[in-house]
């Protein structure tokens, strides 16, 4: 998350608009775009009013980041992948790639991942670059 943060920063101050699309359960990819607070998830918002307008969950972050965070279930309870494929799919059915004409849309996607969910950018065609990002730790293996 502090690679991508980071990373959608720099695009952002080079003067290309950047949506960081948080897809840990955890929900706190953009964090560090937004002073560390937390927003609402995609999941927790449909959980509450069963339908979303997706500029519900865009928020701004540092230099005009659009940040989101897609959720996921409870802890031990069904696919955290699950959230990446309602999100994406209810940012597609909107058209919001298109309205907001972005230049880069960048998946912060957590690494020790157990579900297909997680290759739904590649999967559904709007990822065309996948980069892994690691660390010398012993957890990273």
């Amino acid at each position: 998350s502090t690679t991508t943060s980071n990373l959608s920063a720099a695009l952002s101050r080079l003067g290309y608009k950047v949506m960081q699309f948080g897809c840990d359960p955890k929900s706190d990819s953009t964090n560090t775009l937004r002073d560390g607070t937390y927003i609402p998830t995609v999941l927790d918002t449909l959980r509450e009013k069963n339908t979303v307008n997706a500029h519900d969950v865009i928020f701004s972050g540092f230099n005009g980041v659009y940040c989101v965070e897609a959720g996921g279930p409870s802890p031990g309870v069904g696919c955290a992948g699950r959230g990446i494929i309602t999100a994406v799919e209810l940012f597609k059915q909107q058209r919001i790639f298109e309205e907001l004409d972005l230049d880069f849309v960048i998946y912060d996607v957590l690494g020790d991942v157990v579900c297909g969910g997680f290759a739904v950018p590649i999967r559904e065609g709007i990822a065309e670059h996948v980069f892994t990002v690691s660390s010398a730790d012993f957890m990273a293996l």
